[in-house]
């Protein structure tokens, strides 16, 4: 009977791992904190790892570190399991088991490839509107949730996701709504009108560049979620960097969207368990690459600091903000998280809107065809011409609507004292996401939902059933700031495309080829899109 009993020791260290769960790890975020706690514990197994002292310490001879700290883990995540199972807050919500005890499973439920929105959107039709999707996290497809966790008035607040940009806290990062506020107005003044205005011109410029591009590649086939890319992305450079990253000339990828890509495929399955990314960035060899990629930033920053340009750009805007302040480090570490994120929000986002709107314009040759007499219509192509434009404005429209530029929606946490949604209790300190993928194609919001249907934003709205849900740049204090300056991107090049080419899918380019393509990164990255253009017959 004795040999079955574990020896106190053993019960011991399994008790400190249960203690250090109930009076530690079940309170407050722990995401940030794992690169300390993983030497915490090695220092433990240093310490206990001297010769005599696992014995001092138990009173039992041959006792290893080892077999203690396995006995505390044990015990630790013993006791994570059956809390998170039988008696957490979010326990009576439905969802898979292994969502409920481990962040990993949203993380790993993309198996194949980076497809989460559509295998969330599975498991919401199998446990409907509210689903647990991890320990502490529901996935909510309710259309009537929209305005309690996005909009204006809610009481929620961004999530641990958006920590993962540290120590680099950009306006997108940061999670305090009144230092966002703060940080927010020289956003606006960058994006204003008049800041707009000035930049028509350099985007005007590089939508040149990309027709050049394809005036080389007429009637060959030319993979545009690549070039548009290039586009996005050499405007952004311009108008933060002071220059262009040169795509467009050089018809090859720039160091920024090559690592951009890489890292996004890498850490992208891992968006639910931010915990991570800390120990990504910490560890030496596997941090090589991101620590490469902070000097390139500083470098750039510190490049375009010393060369003013005679018009204001965007990073004229966000540096003003820096320069007002007091100028310490985090001041310096937030405004590096500002210029970077200006470059990537701006770029990755468009070019993915592009390369999804094209797409179903060459699905759509009808109303390509109708769109391309709206354009031919307008003389004077300016920008606030452009943005007047029903056609273009509904074929953006809806493109945003089937493919979501965040597919899976943003995070945030839920008040102390927890969201009440009609019959529906949400708990406090709790994260919910809510699937724009999902939501944007509910039946409930839109009638034929799969369909491409621009004419729904015009003369059949009647295909419109419930508009609040539709959220494409977000809702309230954290929408997108650069919303404007993206759309301008997207009508300029599309209006000078069509003005000049008809489009259609090269020969092999299938439908379910460029859906297969897709990757849900917390942005969405388009596969590759081969597109054929050739030259506008005159009427």
């Amino acid at each position: 009977m004795s040999s079955i009993i574990p020896s106190p020791p053993w019960l011991y260290s399994a008790a400190t791992g249960v203690a250090a769960h109930v009076t530690l790890f079940r309170h407050g975020e722990w995401d940030g904190s794992a690169p300390n706690i993983l030497i915490s514990y090695l220092v433990v197994f240093t310490i206990l790892n001297v010769k005599n002292l696992a014995e001092l310490v138990t009173g039992v001879k041959d006792q290893s570190a080892f077999q203690l700290l396995s006995c505390h883990f044990v015990g630790l995540y013993g006791s994570i399991i059956v809390y998170r199972v039988f008696f957490h807050r979010l326990r009576k919500f439905p969802g898979p088991l292994a969502a409920a005890v481990t962040a990993l499973y949203a993380s790993f439920l993309p198996a194949k490839r980076l497809n989460k929105f559509e295998e969330v959107g599975k498991l919401h039709r199998k446990y409907g509107d509210y689903m647990r999707l991890g320990p502490r996290e529901l996935s909510i497809a309710d259309p009537r949730a929209v305005p309690f966790i996005y909009g204006p008035a809610s009481k929620t607040t961004k999530g641990p996701f958006y920590d993962g940009g540290e120590p680099y806290i950009s306006v997108h990062t940061t999670r305090n709504k009144l230092e966002h506020a703060r940080r927010r107005k020289a956003w606006d003044r960058a994006f204003s009108f008049r800041s707009l205005r000035d930049y028509e011109h350099r985007v005007s410029r590089y939508s040149a560049q990309l027709l050049s591009a394809i005036a080389e590649n007429v009637s060959r086939p030319i993979d545009m979620a690549r070039w548009f890319n290039y586009y996005s992305f050499d405007v952004m450079g311009d108008l933060t960097f002071g220059k262009s990253f040169e795509m467009l000339v050089t018809g090859k990828d720039a160091y920024m969207l090559e690592t951009l890509h890489k890292d996004m495929q890498s850490m992208g399955p891992f968006l639910h368990a931010m915990w991570i990314l800390p120990l990504f960035k910490k560890i030496p060899i596997l941090n090589k690459s991101y620590l490469t990629y902070c000097k390139w930033l500083n470098a750039q920053v510190d490049i375009r600091t010393k060369n003013e340009p005679e018009k204001p750009d965007v990073f004229t805007q966000l540096s003003r903000e820096f320069q007002a302040g007091a100028k310490t480090e985090k001041d310096r570490l937030h405004f590096h998280g500002d210029v970077n994120v200006a470059v990537i929000a701006g770029s990755d986002t468009t070019a993915s809107t592009l390369t999804n709107l094209f797409y179903e314009l060459a699905s759509s040759p009808e109303f390509t065809r109708m769109l391309q007499s709206e354009i031919d219509s307008v003389k004077e192509k300016t920008y606030q011409e452009l943005s007047q434009m029903k056609l273009l404005n509904a074929a953006i429209e809806e493109t945003l609507r089937l493919h979501p530029a965040i597919p899976s929606g943003m995070q945030r946490v839920t008040p102390k004292k927890g969201v009440q949604i009609d019959d529906t209790y949400i708990p406090g300190e709790c994260l919910v996401q809510m699937p724009l993928y999902s939501l944007f194609r509910d039946e409930r919001c839109f009638a034929q939902p799969n369909q491409f249907i621009p004419q729904r934003w015009t003369d059949r709205q009647d295909l419109i059933k419930d508009a609040s849900v539709y959220i494409p740049f977000g809702l309230g204090p954290f929408s997108c700031a650069g919303k404007q300056l993206a759309l301008m991107e997207i009508r300029r090049v599309t209006v000078d495309l069509l003005s000049r080419y008809d489009v259609s899918f090269a020969k092999g380019q299938t439908h379910e080829a460029f859906y297969q393509g897709q990757q849900d990164v917390f942005t969405l990255v388009c596969g590759k899109l081969q597109l054929l253009f050739t030259e506008r017959v005159s009427d």
